[in-house]
């Protein structure tokens, strides 16, 4: 499993169903790899179409701690609260690139988990974002599209920054 380049079309186009058949062992399969690669990587959030597969399925979590890593199959965001809020974001497909990007604080997700169980579930605060910024993912929006002329001309300023540093 391999990162897709920031500029591979997987990236703009929108995902197709994840269907579970049988004994839901692709599922786990699959939720498990891009947990493995979200780890090895250090991000907190990996989608499908990022390592070139064309599913609606992420997976969020802390990479420090596997048993906190969620993965979700098919999600929706159903609500989302009127408070948003500015926050840095990075994004694994886009190395060394940090944009202020203003999101709802909170959303209503619905979702089909590893079991071929399907729920609404409320998230909040930075669970909320990260879940948000991957639900993009599966659209085929890339967190570059939801970025301010000014904040992402800054961001860029930043990185070519850091990277003469280096």
């Amino acid at each position: 499993m391999k990162l897709v380049s920031q500029n591979d079309k997987i990236l703009r186009e929108p995902t197709t169903p994840f269907l579970f058949e049988g004994d839901g062992e692709d599922a786990r399969r699959l939720a498990e790899d891009l947990a493995n690669k979200m780890i090895e990587l250090g991000g907190v959030g990996l989608a499908a179409p990022q390592v070139g597969i064309p599913l609606s399925v992420f997976v969020v979590g802390d990479p420090t701690n596997k048993d906190s890593i969620m993965a979700f199959f098919n999600p929706m965001i159903v609500d989302t609260t009127i408070d948003q809020e500015y926050y840095d974001e990075g994004c694994l497909s886009f190395p060394g690139l940090y944009i202020s990007i203003k999101r709802p604080t909170g959303i209503r997700l619905r979702f089909t988990d590893l079991y071929n169980e399907t729920t609404t579930t409320k998230y909040s605060g930075f669970t909320a974002r990260a879940i948000q910024h991957e639900y993009d993912h599966l659209q085929g929006v890339v967190f570059t599209d939801k970025a301010t002329t000014y904040h992402l001309s800054k961001a860029k300023k930043d990185k070519k920054l850091l990277d003469r540093r280096r």
